[in-house]
């Protein structure tokens, strides 16, 4: 990120250092927050008003930061409001996961350039899917005429048990450490990484439903079943980094088996993967389902989406599997709500699209298997981010990271 700064070579380096890093922090608060006056990235930032006007005047020789002009005065002066010059840098956020890679570039305004972009690479053991996907993120910067040096960062969310601390993939990559490092070489950026459903957590605390929230559980009902865990205003990741394999509680008994290797769990009943499978195995035991015109009759080609389909053009039997979904959802919140005591309760992920079929069966199963007193005090809601949440948080993480290094 310090490529972006002019050196004054009138400074000692310690003093060019220190101010190099109150730039990054200027810079990370004008993308998260937007626009903003001098006097507010000073309460942010927690530097005085003439040390953040002069930082400001050398971003914008730097050419990152513009004067907007005036703000809104609540008396006196009305303030001068800055916000950043749309080009001056992009982050890349990369979402992989066990169906597909998507691949989005978002300018130093956190808008995205174009719409996202999507590779059929899938999450495997393979280092090899890397190459790959940097291959086709520079298709990808060629086709946006972007200047590989105008990109600051890369950040990727990944699935699997990652120890954050360590940098290591134990599901898929074990055998590596330093994964960020390890992609630093075959992407020539600085790459951050970070597990999916904490991710989602970061996301929702910063541009979604948990911003300005103290303690919300973030739901990713994907593929799988993840939490990430939002306490007093922190995000909390656990000694490893493993919290929030909520997806491998036991709940069902001699239940299927799962990919972690254990019978019953709640992931085998809830996940995107799981409702194929059960839609799957409901046609060949005979139930009529427009499901299957949907995919004329080639059932292993049924996914979330032609599920949701058929639900929402009125299919009872699509109907009654998300009844059945939010049923053994809204009773594997029970916990969290008895545990966490959250205010808040975010549901996204790709089952979270049927949101108008499980809401009801969640509520139900929280009613009948909950403390009231406890259960009232949270609420539930459905992510709006969609399938953006991803990449979105990814990038912004990513920026977050390198512009919290010293």
């Amino acid at each position: 990120m310090e490529k972006l700064f002019r050196n004054n070579g009138n400074q000692s380096l310690g003093v060019e250092q220190k101010k190099v890093v109150h730039k990054k922090q200027i810079l990370r608060t004008l993308y998260f927050f937007g626009t903003m006056s001098n006097s507010e990235l000073s309460k942010i930032i927690k530097l005085s008003t003439p040390k953040i006007n002069s930082l400001l005047v050398e971003l914008i020789e730097d050419g990152l930061v513009k004067e907007l002009g005036r703000g809104d005065s609540s008396g006196g002066r009305r303030p001068n409001i800055y916000g950043l010059i749309e080009d001056g840098f992009y982050v890349v956020g990369i979402t992989i996961n066990i169906n597909r890679t998507i691949i989005s570039i978002f300018n130093s305004n956190n808008k995205e350039v174009g719409t996202p972009h999507f590779l059929p690479v899938r999450i495997q053991p393979d280092f090899g899917i890397f190459n790959e996907i940097n291959e086709f993120l520079d298709s990808i910067l060629v086709e946006k005429n972007i200047e590989k040096s105008k990109v600051l960062v890369v950040g990727v969310e990944l699935p699997g048990l990652i120890n954050q601390k360590q940098g290591v993939n134990k599901t898929y990559f074990p055998n590596i450490s330093n994964l960020s490092d390890e992609l630093q070489k075959i992407f020539g950026l600085p790459v951050y990484i970070s597990h999916d459903s904490k991710l989602r957590a970061f996301t929702e605390q910063h541009f979604g439903l948990a911003k300005n929230k103290k303690n919300v559980l973030v739901l990713q009902v994907d593929w799988g079943l993840g939490l990430g865990i939002i306490i007093n205003g922190k995000l909390y990741s656990g000694k490893s980094g493993y919290s929030g394999e909520f997806g491998h509680l036991p709940i069902v008994d001699n239940g299927v088996l799962c990919s972690c290797g254990k019978q019953g769990c709640l992931e085998t009943i809830v996940s995107a993967t799981a409702i194929a499978r059960i839609a799957r195995q409901g046609i060949q035991n005979g139930k009529s389902s427009l499901i299957k015109q949907l995919v004329n009759d080639e059932l292993e080609k049924i996914d979330i989406s032609t599920i949701i389909e058929a639900a929402n053009r009125g299919d009872q039997f699509a109907i009654s599997i998300f009844s059945d979904v939010g049923y053994w959802l809204g009773k594997g919140i029970v916990y969290l709500i008895q545990i966490f005591n959250p205010e808040l309760i975010v549901v996204g992920g790709r089952v979270a699209e049927a949101s108008q079929f499980i809401i009801a069966p969640v509520q139900q199963a929280i009613y009948t298997f909950s403390n009231r007193d406890i259960s009232d005090d949270t609420e539930i809601k459905f992510s709006a981010l969609g399938q953006k949440a991803g990449p979105l948080g990814a990038a912004a993480y990513a920026l977050d990271k390198i512009a919290s290094a010293k």
